[in-house]
């Protein structure tokens, strides 16, 4: 198993179609196809099974393909690090929830280092892939969110990786709904009353570690719509009616900005979200300078 058999399979599973992924990867089908045979014979598992529209990911094939898509990844913020080039300038790599906040706080950080040469990554995941590529050096900082009942476990796993954390705050899930939504005049949002409404889901981010994702579903009677960015949630809030979504505190430009309102909820969750790097070892300017602007914006979280 290599590293090209791993972006082959999961070019098919983007695809949904070996042609289409052949195509993709200027290779002939029947090669795809047989480096695909080959991998599962060398797994021992079956990646993808034939559907009246193409190929599917089986049970087996999603659980390697979301290992597959973190090496890769990982593999690729290696790249861009350490890759010609990255002698001069600024370097950093971070890795985070999908959190409004710490995404503008990277965006100041960016502006600023002005004119500097950047060779900077910022990568949005779960969890488990921020341990890993900190743990790895495929990132200098992470960013973990974690229930605040589960700390003793996410110690735990801080400690097996030689990571160091430091919890930058501790908050409440809020009810992120358009400013026209039916809830949107309430003051507290009834835990109940979200059941009549579709809830917006990170999709690639299933849990793979315990209290990694919220989990706070009041019953799906209206179902659940995935995304895979934070741009496409915002979307769907603004365009599909009674949409919403459980959310750390969002800063309020954006919130103006999306014309969105967050509500409390009084049977929500409480999260930390903890800032993990590699021990032991003193902060660069880089590092000490994007901590410096996410405390900025939790002050301003913690203010309103």
């Amino acid at each position: 198993m290599n590293l090209q058999q791993l972006r082959y399979a999961v070019e098919v599973a983007k695809t949904g179609s070996i042609t289409a992924a052949a195509k993709n990867l200027y290779m002939g089908q029947p090669n795809l196809s047989k480096s695909i045979r080959e991998l599962e014979a060398e797994l021992g598992i079956t990646l993808f099974e034939r559907t009246a529209r193409g190929v599917a990911p089986t049970k087996n094939g999603e659980d390697f393909l979301g290992y597959a898509r973190s090496i890769i990844a990982q593999m690729e913020s290696l790249e861009t690090m350490f890759g010609p080039h990255t002698e001069t300038g600024t370097q950093l790599s971070v890795c985070a929830p999908r959190a409004s906040y710490v995404a503008q706080a990277f965006s100041r950080y960016l502006g600023a280092e002005g004119r500097a040469p950047l060779q900077v990554q910022y990568r949005e995941t779960s969890a488990a892939a921020v341990i890993s590529d900190v743990a790895s050096g495929a990132a200098n900082l992470g960013v973990v969110r974690w229930q605040a009942e589960h700390a003793a476990t996410l110690d735990n796993l801080l400690r097996e990786n030689a990571l160091s954390g430091e919890v930058l705050w501790e908050f409440s899930m809020v009810v992120l709904l358009h400013e026209r939504h039916p809830l949107a005049a309430l003051g507290d949002i009834p835990y109940h009353l979200l059941g009549d409404y579709p809830e917006i889901v990170h999709g690639d981010l299933t849990p793979v570690l315990p209290a990694e994702q919220p989990a706070q579903a009041a019953g799906g009677r209206q179902g659940r719509i995935a995304v895979f960015d934070r741009g496409g949630q915002f979307d769907i809030l603004r365009n599909v009616p009674g949409s919403y979504m459980w959310v750390s505190p969002v800063p309020f430009e954006i919130l103006a900005q999306q014309e969105l309102v967050q509500k409390p909820c009084r049977s929500a969750s409480r999260y930390r979200d903890v800032l993990v790097r590699r021990r032991p070892g003193a902060l660069s300017a880089a590092e000490v300078a994007f901590i410096n602007e996410l405390r900025r914006e939790i002050a301003g979280l913690v203010q309103t």
